[in-house]
């Protein structure tokens, strides 16, 4: 029986997918930078994250076809590799991350203006 998806459709579908949003994380940070919108830049960081998918899709089968898939040394390692690209991920994202143009005490007084008109 054949199978409905096999590796190479997906590895396909993502590079296609990281090709696209390599180049949409380029746009929207140019206009983003050109424009000064911090949604264009958020977009970018976002578009960005999902371009790396298919360098990790590239590792992780590396790491099944020298360990094979019912490793536990390749499970382990794959563990270890995805939780610190995933960790290092989130702080870039984090730190990258444009702050809203309203500040947070001009937040907390539109809040407190509502609930004593409310």
């Amino acid at each position: 029986m054949r199978e409905l998806v096999d590796a190479a459709q997906v590895g396909v579908a993502l590079a296609v997918l990281s090709g696209g949003a390599l180049l949409a994380a380029l746009l929207l940070g140019y206009l983003g930078r050109a424009r000064r919108s911090a949604r264009m830049a958020r977009g970018a960081l976002l578009a960005g994250a999902v371009a790396a998918l298919y360098p990790l899709w590239l590792v992780y089968n590396a790491i099944e076809d020298r360990f094979g898939l019912d490793s536990v040394a390749g499970l382990l390692i794959n563990l270890g590799l995805f939780a610190a690209v995933g960790v290092a991920g989130g702080l870039l994202l984090r730190r990258s991350w444009p702050a809203d143009t309203v500040s947070t005490a001009e937040t907390q007084r539109r809040r407190d203006t509502a609930k004593d008109s409310g």
